[in-house]
């Protein structure tokens, strides 16, 4: 190896370095804000990673005034919920509009690219109501269904098929393998790696999701962990 190559190497290693402290400081705030007795809601300028006091006083705080185990329990069924109907409506439109042949099948898919440009705050109300006439509200099937139809999804498994052999299918149709079959055994292990992409994906945008879960859950026993912080930290017996 040149000095050359050696000199990129090391920069390309100190840029690398820089970048993980840029994401690994947060969490090293986070954990030693958690951990001081002495901290409050606000960041302490300048900040600090080493507690000023070590304890475990926020900890038994949360679960005294929430029932934050419920709240754990009921985002993880709707994260796991989310992340299966996520993947199954991606899939398998994706796997139609790569590999399928039908009449209008680039209508389709300029229909979703104009849904991806539309912000979902535009149209949760509109959802809303149709959620209430369908008798959703209040239930973790309405939080989850909205997610078999995210046209993000479905476009991103789109492309990745396109990028695989039409004549894997086509050999399997010469064997007599119906369009299932061939989606199920011969395309869905090779989108192992965009499935777990998709998977990640789901996982961080519902379990911090907001808006939706608070517009069709009332019910304090159904609240998703985001909720429940929200309404400790901004209600009106929660702490300023």
């Amino acid at each position: 190896m040149t000095w050359r190559n050696q000199a990129l190497e090391t920069v390309r290693l100190l840029v690398l370095a820089a970048g993980a402290v840029v994401f690994l400081v947060p969490f090293a705030l986070m954990i030693g804000i958690s951990l001081d007795n002495n901290a409050n809601f606000g960041l302490s300028f300048p900040p600090r990673i080493i507690p000023e006091e070590f304890g475990w006083k926020n900890f038994a705080l949360i679960f005294q005034s929430l029932p934050i185990g419920t709240y754990y329990l009921n985002s993880l069924l709707i994260v796991a919920g989310s992340v299966v109907c996520h993947i199954v409506g991606a899939t398998l439109a994706g796997y139609a509009l790569s590999k399928g042949d039908f009449r209008g099948k680039g209508v389709w898919l300029l229909i979703i690219l104009s849904a991806m440009m539309i912000p979902d705050q535009v149209i949760v109300f509109t959802r809303f109501l149709i959620f209430n006439q369908l008798q959703l509200i209040n239930s973790f099937v309405g939080v989850i269904l909205p997610t078999l139809a995210y046209p993000f999804g479905v476009f991103l498994v789109k492309q990745f098929m396109d990028s695989l052999p039409n004549e894997l299918g086509e050999a399997a149709k010469i064997d007599g393998a119906h369009h299932f079959t061939i989606f199920l055994k011969i395309y869905v292990p090779l989108t192992l790696p965009i499935i777990a992409t998709l998977s990640i994906i789901t996982v961080m945008q519902k379990w911090n999701e907001l808006l939706w879960p608070l517009l069709i859950l009332s019910k304090s026993s159904m609240y998703t962990v985001s909720i429940g912080v929200a309404n400790f930290t901004l209600g009106p017996n929660g702490p300023v």
